[in-house]
């Protein structure tokens, strides 16, 4: 299974839904990880420091096609959701 780290897409966002640490958790449950590039820098976190841990360091594109996607804010993709596909973050159904 696929877990996907987008860069957040909401304005003013700093933070990303998982520390470089988090990805040799993810990776020891047997889950592939993808990561966008530059999902981090805002949080202080490098690609490569990603790519330490064991994530693969993507596209935009390719983070969104993952089978789970872990962001700060729940917000599903412009392009939508495929079948089967889950969005794992924050709801904030009456904030901005």
């Amino acid at each position: 299974m696929r877990v996907g780290i987008p860069k957040e897409a909401s304005p003013g966002e700093t933070r990303v839904a998982v520390i470089p640490a988090g990805v040799a958790t993810l990776t020891k449950a047997g889950l592939q990880v993808a990561v966008e590039s530059g999902a981090g820098l805002a949080a202080g976190f490098t690609d490569a420091a990603y790519a330490a841990q064991g994530a693969a360091v993507v596209s935009r594109a390719d983070a969104l096609a993952a089978d789970i996607l872990l962001q700060v804010r729940a917000t599903p993709p412009a392009n939508g959701l495929h079948a089967g596909q889950t969005v794992i973050g924050f709801a904030d159904p009456l904030g901005a």
